[in-house]
């Protein structure tokens, strides 16, 4: 019995390290190592600690007009940064300088962007979901 316990823990020692980790509005959160925001809400969204992010990723539709409720993973390199779920439609990230790609799912729908982020400028990246709110 006690080898099968520590078997289970050596398989769950090897299980993927990221669940998609609910973020909550407006307070900045640390998930897999990146410290990330959900906001864009309302007075929040003009929060001044927001400029010292370097990368803003927008969550809209197919007009342009923001939308929210998306789960994203973002990977680098073919590995996995980080998988969140935003509640609004803007998620800051202080990520190191590289190239990302971020791909998410909105209410069945699925969207994909990359974006470069850099150690001198800040970095727009939007996912544009083909929904019609």
């Amino acid at each position: 019995m006690k080898h099968l316990q520590i078997l289970a823990l050596v398989c769950l020692a090897g299980s993927p390290a990221f669940a998609i980790t609910d973020l909550p509005m407006d307070t900045p959160t640390t998930v897999g190592g990146v410290e990330l925001v959900c906001t864009g809400i309302g007075d929040k969204a003009d929060d001044p600690r927001w400029k010292s992010y370097p990368l803003k990723l927008i969550l809209a539709g197919k007009a342009g007009q923001y939308v929210s409720d998306a789960d994203v993973t973002v990977t680098s390199g073919g590995k996995t940064v980080s998988e969140i779920h935003c509640g609004g439609p803007w998620i800051l990230f202080k990520l190191s300088p590289g190239r990302y790609h971020f791909a998410g799912t909105m209410e069945g729908t699925t969207a994909a962007t990359d974006a470069v982020v850099s150690a001198s400028k800040k970095s727009l990246a939007v996912l544009r979901f083909p929904v019609t709110e």
